[in-house]
């Protein structure tokens, strides 16, 4: 595959960390810019969540070190390729943006929802391709606990 940078197991574990560190970061920055108490609270539950998350990835280094975890990186290659340039969280103008609206905790909510269905998305396909049983176990769990940040964003968001 001339010209693709092959990704390790290890460096696809690097990638879901920094999935969970920008949800983090963007989750304590929603917090302190929301303008109501109950969507406050709630993106910095979720901030706490993501670095309960970050540790869960932080236990399974020495896995994909070992480089025993992966499948068949020739199809995840691709995916990764496409997956790093997409802009998961949103830019800092569409954030800006967003933040000077009338309705900007609904309009944050919205952009919360986005992400962490397309998180969920990518922990299901690294759980596919997860050649040990706890790395896929570990990827189920993520995109279980993305999918739960999601539901609670659109229950919160239809209550406003």
């Amino acid at each position: 595959m001339t010209g693709i940078e092959d990704f390790s197991g290890y460096e696809v574990l690097q990638a879901a960390m920094e999935v969970e560190k920008g949800g983090q970061q963007f989750y304590t920055e929603m917090a302190e810019r929301a303008e109501t108490n109950s969507v406050r609270k709630l993106f910095s539950q979720l901030a706490l969540d993501e670095v309960q998350h970050l540790q869960t990835l932080k236990e399974l280094i020495p896995q994909f070190e070992a480089g025993m975890f992966w499948e068949d990186e020739e199809l995840i290659i691709p995916y990764l390729k496409r997956f790093k340039a997409q802009n998961l969280f949103p830019s800092r103008e569409r954030l800006e943006t967003v933040l000077r609206q009338k309705n900007a905790d609904i309009l944050a909510l919205d952009l919360a929802i986005e992400a962490e269905n397309k998180f969920a998305a990518y922990f299901k396909f690294a759980a596919e391709q997860a050649r040990s049983a706890e790395g896929r176990e570990t990827f189920h769990w993520l995109a279980k606990e993305e999918e739960r940040h999601a539901a609670i964003l659109s229950e919160r968001r239809e209550q406003m």
